[in-house]
């Protein structure tokens, strides 16, 4: 890292550090202020927007949303110094923070234990490393993922990886499942006649290399689905950072880059195709074929990583060319036996009863 880059990462910090103090001292956490804060959204969505609607139901508290979305498009850069003073603000002033991803003016500052921050990861499950477990992370200035209090996760299997991710106390990972499942929970696998339908959805690569390698994988995909025998419609689930060129599409390929969009038409899909994407525990819920589209996985293992054996523990097909998915749909996909589908579901979904939302909900209650 730059030195240029250094100073101002430590200026920044120190800057941020002294405008929590001074909210801080000003006037403290309100009693019973519960803050959902996040900087990857305009609105609450997923984790979020279920557990607030348990808070609202309830009415007990003096309820604040503070969104903010930051794309790294140039005007988001701009605004994010006057959202991360706000956020500060809505820090200092709250009895309890509840967010969803990376939340930057929170690395920066020495907590007080009476502002409580509550993490609700966007994703579910442990596969590819992520937090304080990339390779990258101990080279940052300003180490991330720090002063979380409490963090809620999907399983019990996944627990060592987000105490080494967020370096925090075992006791402090709470496996209630996610409370965006129960969402997934009352969907239920539609079927239809005619043109079935598959989900490709690839991992997003930081970096203009990494860009790049993605939109080459997505041409590929697209360029190899002109072999398919039978007709199919083609969702690609792109990731928002990804600029994307002016594609000319053929008109049963439907790019889009929408997180919300994605989970709702899960359920209408025959068949879904990924990379590395957690969304593969998602549709496991369905008991549909997964597909793994992996031409980079060796680097990938070297560049980011995973916790687990990711092949041994999905389980599922898994290619380095795009033609020969599109060979094994065409052969092998009527076939294919779904016990690796079963079995992924079981180990994700150790809560199917609807009430995740619920059951974070009383928790958080008795710790304010």
């Amino acid at each position: 890292m730059g030195r240029l880059k250094t100073l101002k990462l430590t200026l920044l910090r120190a800057s941020f550090n002294l405008l929590y103090q001074l909210f801080y001292f000003l006037g403290g956490p309100r009693k019973h202020r519960v803050t959902f804060a996040t900087m990857r959204s305009n609105q609450l969505t997923d984790n979020l927007k279920a557990l607030y609607a348990q808070f609202e139901k309830d009415g007990q508290m003096d309820i604040r949303v503070f969104c903010y979305h930051y794309d790294r498009t140039f005007k988001s850069k701009l605004g994010f110094l006057v959202a991360s003073i706000r956020a500060l603000h809505n820090i200092a002033r709250s009895e309890m923070l509840i967010i969803d991803d990376y939340f930057f003016p929170l690395y920066a500052i020495n907590k007080h234990a009476n502002n409580q921050v509550v993490q609700l990861w966007h994703a579910i499950g442990s596969l590819k490393r992520f937090g304080l477990s990339l390779p990258t992370a101990s080279q940052s200035v300003l180490k991330p993922h720090t002063n979380y209090d409490w963090v809620f996760i999907n399983s019990e299997i996944d627990k060592p990886a987000y105490v080494d991710a967020f370096d925090v106390d075992p006791d402090h990972v709470i496996a209630s499942g996610e409370p965006m499942m129960d969402e997934l929970m009352r969907q239920h696998p539609e079927i239809h006649s005619g043109t079935k339908r598959m989900l490709y959805s690839p991992t997003y690569r930081p970096g203009v290399h990494g860009e790049a390698q993605v939109l080459t994988y997505v041409r590929e995909f697209v360029s190899a689905s002109q072999q398919l025998q039978e007709p199919w419609d083609i969702y690609i689930s792109l990731h928002p950072y990804l600029k994307l060129p002016n594609w000319h599409l053929p008109s049963h390929v439907h790019v889009f880059q929408d997180a919300t969009r994605v989970k709702q038409i899960m359920p209408t899909m025959d068949l879904f195709i990924t990379d590395y994407s957690s969304l593969a525990l998602n549709f496991s819920y369905f008991e549909r074929p997964i597909l793994l589209y992996t031409p980079d996985y060796q680097n990938y293992i070297k560049t980011c990583g995973f916790y687990v054996d990711y092949y041994q523990y999905l389980d599922a097909p898994h290619f380095d060319r795009a033609s020969a998915i599109m060979t094994f749909i065409n052969h092998d996909l009527e076939k294919l036996d779904l016990d690796y589908v079963h079995d992924l579901k079981a180990k994700t979904f150790p809560h199917q009863d609807g009430n995740n939302a619920q059951r974070v909900f009383q928790f958080l209650m008795k710790q304010l």
